[in-house]
């Protein structure tokens, strides 16, 4: 599916639908406050690090957020009408079926980016950098396992020799999302390939198996690559650099990350066309690895926007007259879910028994109204109920002690030596069913989820260890199936995507999302049917038979999915959005009241 990593993200913001929500609530209740601070400087929570600002090979969601302010894609998609329009694309492409020759069966889409495109040093963009940075991603070395499988459909990319601006990609299939991926990120050559190694292999070379395989060895894909995942690409000034309005100032490690709007930027000429608005003259990402803490920054007008506010705090600062007369608070849809992931490969966790043994021992409703202040809804699979591709049949696993313990007993799980916990023979050994539930340190909501977990658990003899981890640590271990369970959440668009990253075996248990190890020969062939479909019929009934088989192997609890709690600073006027995260901070436009401008001019 189209994916973020909220938890983590696959990074493709500028591909992701958004969903405009309407006005956000809290009214117009300024009157004559004196708002703290006046500047055009936006202030953004974030509660963790990125992992780095490197778009082809960063994962989590907070990453991709600053990137869109710092790259452009191709194509972007509209925020209200949900249409896809070209960014640093004059338009979205040409594209035609290919009826001969190598690629016969494919499509050609046809590309041609902006003229008044050019990169900080003057140079224009061509397609010279849209070839380089597809081939960033097919490199057998760099660190983005996570993307070169949706990238399997390039065949070749051919440049217009009258005008290096105008390209072709070359499908191989006809792809269901082949335009949102080709419609991908840009990145500057000059910056990231300045001895342009990367030209010295082809398309072709890069994107056959058989050949990929054999330049794993190559000395210059190695040295490209090591360049390309070094530390410098990800977070030095200079070297995190793209064609969007802002350039990256500092990163302060677990304090802050700062962007500062170009002066000379090139889309300036074309201000008023969809895409290219940049208000704010700083955006500023603050890192407070507290919710109370940021809680309390934001009330001091610290910080100007936060999401995904404790539920507890959003219905108090839903009360608080004094906070509503210099912020507003949203609370859009969100595409979303929340769930515990289970490593089947674990000998605990291998017989499917278990899996949904487990399955059946949180109780839903109470997260939504105990943890959730009823902001969510309960859900029982990967996709959302008001999708179009949602299998309604599937009723999910419903809170049921009895049932789990009678899963467990069937499995051969049972309390022999009479400690509480059920125990079992493995490997010659008695094996007691204690597992660690690990979350990202820092969110309080999934900590209270593990205690719920923890304490039903006990219940039917399952001790549970609940385990923090730092959120760059946490990546690490999913990333390397290093965990038995996990609580964690994935972002869609509301437009039916692509299962592959999540779910398929291939290129995604090991380098892509798919941490559980989920998969199944028939799973594969469904994920690969509804991938190559040109149907949406066809596509539709495999996404429904992939629901099925999930729900049958039960890799994940499929808990809730919330609705997001946003403030923003009302000295900006500002939409919320469905997609996360919520906003667009290019958007907000400085709107002071007068008594804050008075005081202003005053100083």
């Amino acid at each position: 599916m189209n994916t973020l990593r909220y938890l983590f993200v696959l990074p493709l913001l500028g591909v992701l639908t958004v969903l405009f929500t309407g006005c956000p609530s809290g009214g117009d209740t300024t009157g004559d406050v004196k708002f703290k601070r006046t500047s055009n400087e936006v202030i953004i929570h974030e509660l963790s690090n990125a992992d780095m600002l490197n778009p082809v090979n960063s994962t989590d969601a907070s990453a991709t957020y600053i990137e869109a302010n710092l790259f452009q894609t191709l194509l972007n998609t509209d925020a209200e009408t949900y249409e896809k329009y070209g960014l640093l694309a004059v338009a979205r492409p040409t594209i035609t079926t290919i009826e001969e020759g190598e690629f016969k069966g494919g499509m050609k889409l046809e590309y041609e980016i902006r003229p008044e495109a050019t990169w900080d040093n003057g140079t224009p963009i061509t397609g010279h950098d849209y070839i380089f940075t597809i081939k960033s991603i097919l490199n057998p070395k760099t660190n983005c396992e996570h993307l070169k499988g949706y990238f399997n459909f390039v065949g070749d990319i051919i440049i217009d020799e009258a005008n290096p601006k105008k390209f072709a990609v070359y499908s191989r299939t006809t792809y269901m999302l082949v335009e949102e991926f080709s419609g991908y990120w840009v990145m500057p050559e000059y910056i990231y390939d300045p001895e342009q190694i990367m030209r010295k292999f082809s398309i072709q070379d890069l994107n056959t198996p058989e050949k990929r395989t054999a330049l794993k060895g190559n000395a210059d894909i190695m040295k490209f690559a090591e360049q390309f995942n070094s530390e410098k690409f990800q977070r030095e000034k200079g070297f995190v650099a793209g064609s969007g309005p802002y350039e990256f100032t500092s990163w302060e490690t677990d304090i802050k990350i700062v962007l500062t709007r170009k002066k000379d930027w090139w889309g300036d000429k074309l201000a008023g066309t969809r895409g290219f608005d940049a208000k704010p003259e700083k955006i500023v990402y603050q890192i407070v690895n507290d919710m109370n803490t940021a809680t309390t920054a934001m009330k001091d007008e610290n910080i100007d926007v936060m999401r995904s506010i404790e539920p507890k705090k959003f219905t108090e600062l839903q009360e608080n007259n004094d906070f509503l007369k210099r912020f507003n608070l949203s609370t859009p849809v969100m595409f979303s879910y929340i769930y515990l992931g289970m490593n089947m490969q674990n000998p605990k966790l291998k017989d499917v028994k278990v899996r949904k043994a487990i399955s059946h021992l949180l109780n839903r409703d109470e997260i939504v109204t105990a943890l959730y202040y009823g902001f969510a809804e309960p859900t029982v699979g990967p996709v959302h109920p008001k999708q179009n591709h949602y299998n309604n049949k599937i009723t999910g696993y419903d809170f049921n002690l009895e049932k789990a313990k009678q899963l467990l007993t069937e499995a051969g799980w049972t309390d022999t030596d009479g400690d509480g916990v059920v125990d079992k023979m493995i490997d010659g050994q008695k094996v007691p069913l204690k597992l660690e539930f690990k979350f990202n340190a820092g969110n309080d909501i999934r900590k209270e989820i593990g205690i719920l977990f923890k304490e039903e658990a006990r219940k039917v003899g399952i001790d549970v260890e609940i385990v923090s981890k730092e959120w760059t640590v946490f990546l690490n271990e999913l990333d390397n199936h290093n965990f038995e369970m996990y609580c964690g959440g994935w972002v869609s668009s509301p437009n039916m995507g692509d299962p592959y990253q999540i779910w398929h075996t291939t290129s995604s248990v090991v380098g892509g999302s798919n941490y559980v190890s989920f998969g199944t020969q028939e799973s594969d062939m469904v994920i690969d049917s509804l991938r190559n479909s040109p149907s949406e019929e066809v596509r539709t009934a495999m996404w429904m038979r992939l629901q099925e088989i999930i729900y049958e192997q039960a890799p994940y609890v499929f808990l809730i999915s919330p609705k997001e709690r946003i403030a923003i600073h009302k000295r900006f006027t500002a939409k919320t959005y469905a997609a996360r995260p919520g906003y667009d901070e290019k958007e907000f436009i400085l709107n002071l009241p007068a008594a804050s401008t008075e005081a202003q001019a005053q100083k």
